[in-house]
């Protein structure tokens, strides 16, 4: 048996994302994989069809993101790396949509003086929201409930 290496994570994951593509019948997708500066990996499957992969609000591209990340630590022998899946740009998209959510929630909270509360999000969603609003002086969020209805509460600072 060898021992795993960094290289094994990137090939495991392309692995797994072209087999979930023929199994969509995916036939004219790509599937890319690159490793960023940071050491994290980004797989995507891209082309006619891949939008099938965002249904349902995302579900299946996040089952695979996380199946991803199982096989990547798999494939290198244990350890923690950080794996993004796409498909069909649906990451951009979503983050765009959640800034979006997080200006007009601000908005609302200050027109009304009173907190707002959104609908619950995966940890990676809240992120982006609170990551959002983070530099507003007249808006503070935070996090309530438990998993999986963790969601946001967006108000006026004090």
């Amino acid at each position: 048996m060898t021992a795993a290496k960094r290289s094994d994570g990137p090939e495991a994951l392309e692995q797994v994302l072209r087999s979930v593509a023929a199994a969509y019948g995916l036939t004219d997708a790509t599937v890319t994989v690159n490793t960023d500066a940071e050491g994290g990996i980004g797989g995507a499957i891209e082309g006619p069809g891949s939008e099938a992969l965002v249904a349902d609000g995302g579900e299946v591209v996040d089952a695979l993101q996380y199946l991803g990340a199982q096989v990547v630590s798999r494939a290198e022998g244990g350890g923690r790396r950080h794996v993004s899946v796409d498909a069909n740009g649906y990451r951009a998209r979503r983050e765009s949509a959640l800034i979006d959510l997080a200006g007009r929630a601000a908005e609302e909270a200050l027109e009304f003086g009173e907190e707002i509360e959104l609908d619950p999000m995966t940890p990676h969603d809240r992120r982006i929201v609170h990551m959002a609003l983070k530099d507003r002086g007249d808006i503070v969020t935070r996090s309530e409930g438990e998993e999986p209805r963790r969601r946001i509460i967006v108000e006026p600072a004090d």
